[in-house]
């Protein structure tokens, strides 16, 4: 590819299991076992943490590197960053590299934040002379400056991760590595860091971002590769990347051994909830989901004693305890009830129209007879909601936009071939 400044070519990188001899007197006791024969021999010796990953990042552009925990993505960064060395293939930096792969790396404890920030500077490439111009704009940025003068051994985690953001992003490299430290720090701040990283790649900066957060990939990077086990599941555009990754998790969680038994909230241990799952209208199991698809919630049931009349309720809160939904089949008039035994309740709903986001949902059931709670869970049952980046409220709905030309029309045909010429092509043009 040309102009391309980062590039990884069939990159391997393989780690050893129950790697501990890091110290000479560990590597004379593991050779003392070894000579008694008391060393054991449990299972492969070494994984591939990346194997045979192969891609390009052009100049200015912003990538991102996602997938589930263990998928190889903060390994890919470390050797982008030089930490590691690859054990087969190459890879290429070119141009001045600024990392922030952990939160305070480079940082030294009993240094004040001034003397960390000319350490840390110097680091990343930057002379002395450099940082005395930057660091107004870097302590400003970091929002530290009652703390700058005090040992960074003070300072909390979120102190840390605003204070190292800030120095690297004032390097103003060509390269620029971020490795999930946006996770850490208020939302205001984190809302900055975004802002800060889109001009960085405007001004030409490349990015290679490595998150969960599958909203700020989707804010930043147009182009998205996905690592599962080590290997590239696929790279494309943003907007696939985010429905290739929440497959493989939906894959992923209906494939997990179900723990999440809810016992009954009467003393007499009327109702146990066996599992709430969502499923599509294939009936297969998913934890993300489409803001115009149709769902169906399945409560697994155990009813220890005849009910003869039961209420059941769905909600629904975002992550920040917001409630949003509620599903009460008293109130459309549907009880429920039924010997003791095993019982699969079942809620459709033909769309959820709501913005991407996390969200928890809990279940409760009252016996209608006498008002008694036989059961009320906690809010940790998951979803996902995946609208494409479409919607900024909490709302996702359908809409279509109509331009009509409201110009007075003439019948003379030089008028018609002018408006044409113009760019008017017909009288209607529809925009979804």
């Amino acid at each position: 590819m040309g102009g391309s400044v980062v590039t990884f070519s069939h990159v391997c990188k393989r780690f050893r299991l129950r790697e501990t001899n890091d110290t000479l007197r560990d590597l004379l006791a593991h050779g003392i076992r070894r000579l008694r024969g008391r060393t054991k021999h449990e299972g492969p010796s070494s994984f591939w943490a990346l194997d045979d990953v192969d891609f390009e990042v052009a100049r200015g552009q912003a990538v991102g590197i996602i997938g589930p925990n263990g998928a190889g993505k903060s390994t890919a960064l470390k050797l982008l960053a030089g930490i590691l060395r690859p054990d087969r293939g190459e890879l290429l930096v070119e141009g001045r590299l600024a990392a922030l792969i952990e939160v305070g790396a480079g940082f030294h404890g009993d240094l004040t934040g001034r003397e960390n920030v000319f350490l840390n500077g110097a680091i990343l490439g930057m002379t002395p002379a450099e940082v005395r111009r930057k660091l107004d704009a870097i302590v400003s940025f970091a929002g530290i400056e009652k703390f700058l003068d005090m040992p960074v051994k003070r300072y909390s985690s979120g102190m840390y991760a605003r204070l190292g953001f800030s120095i690297a992003a004032h390097v103003e490299p060509e390269v620029l590595l971020v490795d999930e430290v946006l996770s850490v720090g208020d939302a205001v701040f984190r809302l900055r860091c975004l802002e800060r990283m889109r001009k960085l790649v405007q001004d030409g900066t490349t990015l290679v971002f490595v998150t969960h957060d599958l909203d700020q990939v989707r804010s930043i990077c147009r182009r998205t590769i996905v690592l599962e086990l080590g290997r590239i599941a696929y790279q494309g555009p943003t907007r696939d990347a985010v429905g290739q990754y929440m497959s493989a998790m939906s894959r992923a969680f209906a494939d997990r051994p179900s723990d999440l038994h809810v016992q009954s909230h009467d003393r007499h241990g009327s109702v146990e909830l066996l599992d709430l799952r969502w499923l599509d209208a294939d009936f297969a199991e998913i934890v993300w989901l489409r803001p115009q698809q149709e769902i169906r919630a399945e409560l697994s049931l155990r009813l220890a004693r005849p009910i003869r009349s039961m209420v059941v309720e769905l909600n629904m809160r975002a992550a920040v305890e917001e409630p949003l939904l509620s599903f009460n089949s008293g109130r459309v008039g549907r009880m429920f009830g039924g010997d003791a035994g095993l019982y699969r309740l079942t809620l459709t709903l033909p769309a959820l129209p709501l913005s991407g986001g996390q969200y928890f949902w809990n279940a409760r059931i009252w016996d209608a007879v006498n008002g008694a709670t036989l059961l009320d869970t906690p809010f940790r049952y998951p979803m996902v909601v995946n609208d494409g980046g479409k919607a900024t409220g909490r709302l996702c709905l359908d809409h279509h936009w109509t331009l009509e030309s409201t110009e007075a029309k003439t019948s003379t045909p030089q008028s018609q071939g002018e408006m044409a010429a113009g760019g008017v092509i017909g009288e209607n043009l529809s925009i979804r």
